[in-house]
């Protein structure tokens, strides 16, 4: 008798094991949101006015600082994902044996569409900076939408991909919420801050709900 084994099945369900717990939404939304508060320092007038002090009064320690900062923000998303991956073995998949994380998260395909959607809206962006280059705050609100929609994209086609409903959701929600920034009248600092709170906003209700999901069957399978 010959068994029917569904194999695209459980390649997606396999892959989910990297989404379901729901701490890479966690990891995630404090990369959004450290980079969101970077960007927006950087692009407000306070920011500016100290970046420019800085270099006229030390320009080789201004570098410095900047590399740091940079250094700094990878050496926290790095030390975060170790964490997360300790814990994942210690108490989530201490019963499945080895598992050797995805080295690609997404689909490759996905992604090259979010690039070319981010594109498009970039190089809008631009043209119309290019025409208006006085309305500096209105083309980069375009570019940030373009990132807010790539984004969407991206976790909305994952979401279908493994049938995660919740991805689906936080793409269609998070991504129009970041899109509607090209048209809020709002600087190009508080823009990045605003794609950084919706983004760090929704993945991390993405993630405490799946969280607590797994979490509550793992104490339903103790009983």
């Amino acid at each position: 008798m010959q068994e029917y084994v569904d194999l695209d099945g459980l390649t997606r369900r396999t892959r989910r094991l990297e989404f379901e717990d729901g701490l890479n939404d966690l990891q995630n939304a404090l990369v959004f949101l450290l980079a969101g508060l970077m960007a927006a320092l950087f692009m407000s007038p306070f920011g500016i006015r100290l970046y420019v002090r800085a270099l006229q009064e030390n320009k080789e320690l201004t570098v410095i600082g900047l590399v740091g900062l940079f250094a700094l923000f990878v050496v926290i998303t790095f030390g975060v994902r170790r964490l997360i991956m300790r814990y994942r073995r210690e108490a989530l998949w201490k019963d499945l044996g080895q598992i050797e994380p995805l080295r690609w998260q997404v689909d490759r395909r996905i992604s090259v569409l979010a690039v070319a959607v981010w594109l498009i809206m970039f190089i809008a962006g631009m043209f119309f900076l290019s025409r208006d280059p006085m309305d500096l705050d209105a083309g980069m609100r375009l570019v940030i939408a373009s990132a807010g929609v790539a984004t969407g994209l991206i976790y909305f086609m994952l979401g279908q991909a493994l049938e995660l409903n919740r991805y689906r959701w936080l793409g269609l929600a998070a991504g129009l919420a970041s899109g509607l920034i090209v048209i809020a009248p709002v600087s190009a600092a508080a823009g990045w801050m605003g794609f950084s709170v919706i983004w760090a906003l929704g993945l991390t209700i993405s993630g405490i709900s799946a969280l607590r999901k797994i979490q509550s069957k793992g104490k339903q399978n103790l009983r």
